[in-house]
């Protein structure tokens, strides 16, 4: 049996209904009101907003940076609603995130689907935060980011779930 702490480790810690009320808060916003959230993400995390920036220089069109945005500002939330106040993430967290998810990834390659789906769910974020991470990916899809035309449409995947693998390894306080 497990004890307490180990439980602990892979319980989301942001809940469903956290998740919820920050996806419906942020489709009630209007675009003032996601600026003012856009400024406190960027008091809070300012490397986290400046990764998904910066895919402007990697080629990526503005309608998809700003899928990016509506991800982060529902992540922001989420994470507020729960009460949590992260560690600021470094672009060091970032880059050692992304290589451990990228890793992740070379590894599946060839998998099939049982054993994809066993990878995905061992990794921190899955674990850690998979209601979060759940989202990120049906966000994705149903915009059509998932749908690989070419080199560049690959970095707003890796940075949505960058995002996820950040937030669940970040240390956090509660309010």
């Amino acid at each position: 049996m497990k004890d307490a702490s180990a439980r602990a480790s892979v319980e989301p810690t942001v809940s469903v209904a956290h998740l919820a009320a920050a996806i419906t808060a942020a489709a009630s916003m209007d675009i003032r009101q996601k600026e003012r959230v856009c400024d406190r993400i960027y008091a809070a995390q300012p490397n986290l907003l400046g990764s998904l920036l910066a895919q402007r220089s990697l080629g990526v069109s503005i309608p998809t940076i700003d899928v990016l945005l509506n991800i982060i500002i529902v992540l922001y939330l989420a994470i507020e609603a729960s009460g949590q106040v992260l560690a600021i993430v470094t672009e060091a967290d970032q880059e050692r995130e992304l290589r451990r998810f990228t890793a992740t990834v070379r590894f599946t390659e060839g998998l099939g689907s049982d054993a994809l789906a066993q990878s995905i769910e061992q990794t921190i974020a899955y674990r850690r935060e998979k209601f979060l991470f759940a989202y990120v990916v049906d966000i994705l899809q149903r915009t059509g980011l998932t749908d690989l035309r070419d080199e560049t449409s690959k970095y707003p995947i890796l940075a949505a779930i960058n995002l996820v693998n950040c937030i669940a390894a970040a240390r956090r306080t509660m309010q």
